[in-house]
């Protein structure tokens, strides 16, 4: 999912650089990406510091050392801060260089550079190496309007494109040697560059390009479904989906209790049936705070 994060990031970046300038541009960023994250990151600190002292008591330099990686390592909602760094990369080279073609040339010279020196982890930097190539490819899709042009190919055309993008993902998935199902697109990104693992690591990143190119096919059939409108609507509850889904599996993982199937599907009905009419309340009501609004 987050070749994909990156790729619609970079697609609708083109289209904000037609409406805002780049000074403007880096203010909404900051106000939709930084706050988010730290609002987010309090939160997830708040959450650990009470399982902390639940389980410790007060101890200041537990809470600390939780801060430090809350906060400085981006253990909680690390895209939010590190996809902010990868715009106003892409921002800064935009505002400087004019010529559209020597524009990608040099982003892809940035990009090379990220993958053979940046290892450090704070803010989990060391994860932008592969991410920041599917940012310039959304940008590019979008300036050169690449997906309108894919649509207007033959369907049988886009038939086999699928098929071999279908196979490429499975292949790319067993010559990554699981990585792709545990590290996404970066299993090795945290180490020194080194050779010995640039061919893995290049097998992560063709697991990542074709598997997005298959859910991009599979989404253009859905899309004909008027069953499946639901799914766009969807679409503004994704950050809630995804925060909610890690505390479940948490709570799940934390009740002294056999974790066997059916105790786990019907933690899950309950779940839905009582928690999920409780939240969508709550979401109108708070869709009326401000501050709410912008971090979501």
């Amino acid at each position: 999912h987050m070749p994909i994060f990156y790729f619609v990031s970079g697609f609708f970046l083109y289209k904000e650089l037609k409406k805002y300038s780049e000074k403007e541009l880096v203010k909404k960023k900051f106000f939709r990406l930084v706050i988010p994250y730290i609002v987010w990151s309090c939160v997830a600190f708040s959450a650990n510091a009470v399982v902390l002292i639940a389980g410790k008591g007060m101890d200041i330099g537990a809470l600390l050392d939780d801060a430090v990686q809350v906060f400085i390592y981006a253990r909680s909602v690390w895209f939010f801060i590190q996809l902010f760094f990868a715009h106003m990369l892409f921002l800064l080279i935009h505002k400087v260089v004019d010529k559209k073609a020597l524009r990608v040339v040099i982003n892809l010279v940035v990009w090379a550079l990220l993958i053979v020196f940046c290892t450090t982890t704070i803010f989990c930097m060391w994860k932008i190496k592969w991410l920041y190539g599917f940012l310039l490819l959304g940008y590019i899709c979008s300036e050169y309007d690449v997906l309108s042009k894919i649509g207007e190919v033959k369907q049988v055309k886009r038939g086999v494109i699928f098929f071999f993008c279908l196979v490429g993902w499975i292949a790319a998935t067993v010559l990554s040697s699981g990585v792709y199902s545990t590290d996404l697109v970066y299993g090795f990104d945290d180490m020194p560059f080194s050779l010995n693992t640039l061919g893995i690591e290049l097998s992560v990143l063709a697991c990542g390009l074709t598997g997005m190119a298959t859910i991009y096919f599979v989404s253009c059939v859905i899309a004909k479904f008027r069953f499946f409108d639901i799914l766009y609507r969807m679409g503004s509850y994704t950050l809630d989906i995804y925060v909610g889904h890690m505390l479940l599996l948490f709570v799940i993982k934390k009740i002294p209790m056999p974790k066997d199937l059916v105790f786990v599907l019907s933690f899950i009905i309950a779940f839905f049936f009582i928690c999920v009419p409780l939240y969508i309340l709550a979401k109108y009501f708070l869709r009326k705070i401000k501050l709410y609004r912008m971090v979501t």
